[in-house]
């Protein structure tokens, strides 16, 4: 049994460390499917520097289902509550996120296991049926082609499959694309950035790096708390497995909680469920059983396990844009990073050029939704809840260096977990998931 993800499983060479003082025009800080596609839309034009605090495309990114899909479970519905509208332009941007992808790995002549395949979304619930009837009807209004169809992998009462959608291996694409670039840095952590006059000097432990425009490519932004982020949005942490089982492609997912998502991946599956708010999952090894008994049922035993942490915000939309003058963030991808991320690069890339892009309002971190906001008091509560239970189960003495929440030992991964803001540490200590960018001194009692 491997205790990581399967997209982790390749032979890499380690990428250099920044080992100089450097002034770029710039920075991006993160090095995943959020900051290579930040550094494909600006490296051309722009001096720009990658930092990576770990491996490159070996944080949140290699832990995904590894899907390029619209076809994302109830999220199109949320969003429809809001509006047609928004609903119709977050398809038209997930769609274009996939095209953006086909394009880098055809360019770059990327391997990374790039398969088109279809997708469906399903459903086992008699109440849901209608529902899925009328996203089929709104997606078909949205000019997509979509199809009512049957499933014999899985138990369901009715499901819609869509035709141009993909499958890659999300680590082979950040570490492949990457692995040759000019200033590009890997095991260089960012631990403070300050703004002096017109330019951010941002800070190693050895060196700093000047730049005009920092973007903050990392899975939860860090170094500030811009716009109450962290009780804007809270945290889903999700249990996921691949083992051996010969399949014809096939991408589906369920359309409610609990969530169940299966693709195939050469001659295994990949298979996630028990996703559930972090501040409820204190026990992953009775969540790691569950997903193993559930994958059991279609004849699937594990050879990996691994958990993924998402970011879910208060109006199902992500905050793609500019924070304060010439900085950036790119995150709240409500369990679709992937797609998110590639079409993050494209955003700011356009902010930063004066290009007119449909999405910028669509995604602004800086939007007011007063509906949704009153969801506040909600996160609040849910963070709350978090660091309750992170103290109930604390039983290493160890808190977390973001914002001192009590970390849970998460045994089956050998990691120390942050049920809060998703920062998670390797057992000696070093940050393997932000927002967290302090190691722990894990021998202090």
């Amino acid at each position: 049994m491997k205790n990581y993800s399967i997209w982790q499983d390749f032979k890499r060479n380690d990428l250099k460390k920044l080992n100089k003082n450097i002034e770029c025009d710039i920075l991006i800080v993160g090095g995943g499917i959020t900051g290579s596609s930040m550094y494909y839309h600006l490296h051309k034009k722009f001096k720009t520097i990658l930092v990576e605090q770990n491996k490159i495309g070996d944080g949140v990114t290699s832990r995904s289902t590894g899907k390029l899909t619209f076809m994302q479970n109830d999220l199109i519905d949320k969003i429809r509550n809001q509006s047609n509208e928004k609903a119709s332009l977050y398809i038209k941007s997930q769609i274009e996120a996939i095209d953006i992808v086909k394009k880098i790995v055809q360019e770059e002549n990327i391997k990374c296991d790039f398969e088109k395949t279809e997708s469906i979304i399903y459903t086992d619930k008699d109440e849901e049926i209608v529902k899925l009837k009328n996203m089929k009807e709104f997606l078909s209004k949205n000019k997509i082609k979509i199809d009512s169809c049957n499933l014999d992998l899985i138990k369901s009462k009715y499901a819609i499959k869509a035709f141009d959608t993909y499958m890659f291996n999300p680590s082979l694409f950040v570490y492949n694309y990457l692995k040759n670039k000019e200033n590009v840095y890997e095991d260089t952590k960012i631990i403070n950035i300050k703004r002096i006059k017109d330019y951010y000097f941002c800070y190693t432990k050895d060196y700093n790096i000047k730049t005009k425009y920092v973007i903050l490519a990392s899975h939860y932004p860090y170094f500030n708390i811009p716009y109450f982020f962290p009780i804007k949005s809270y945290i889903e942490k999700s249990y996921l497995m691949a083992g051996s089982k010969r399949n014809n492609p096939i991408s589906l997912i369920s359309y409610s909680s609990p969530f169940i998502s299966i693709r195939t991946y050469k001659n295994k599956m990949v298979y996630l469920s028990n996703s559930n708010n972090s501040y409820n999952n204190i026990n992953d090894t009775k969540n790691f059983d569950d997903l193993i008994k559930k994958a059991s049922d279609i004849g699937l035993f594990p050879s990996y396990l691994w958990t993924n942490t998402d970011i879910m915000t208060s109006d199902n939309l992500p905050y793609i844009g500019m924070i304060k003058e010439n900085m950036f963030i790119a995150t709240g991808y409500n369990t679709w990073g992937l797609t998110n991320g590639i079409l993050s690069g494209k955003i700011i890339s356009d902010i930063i050029n004066n290009i007119k892009n449909p999405y910028i309002n669509l995604f602004n971190p800086k939007r007011v939704n007063l509906k949704k906001e009153l969801n506040i008091v909600t996160n609040i509560s849910k963070n709350a809840v978090a660091y309750i239970n992170g103290l109930i189960k604390h039983n290493n003495n160890h808190i977390c260096t973001h914002m001192y929440c009590p970390l849970i030992y998460n045994k089956d991964e050998n990691t120390y977990d942050c049920p809060c803001h998703g920062s998670r540490f390797d057992i000696n200590g070093e940050v393997i998931i932000s927002p967290a960018n302090k190691n722990l001194k894990v021998n202090d009692k």
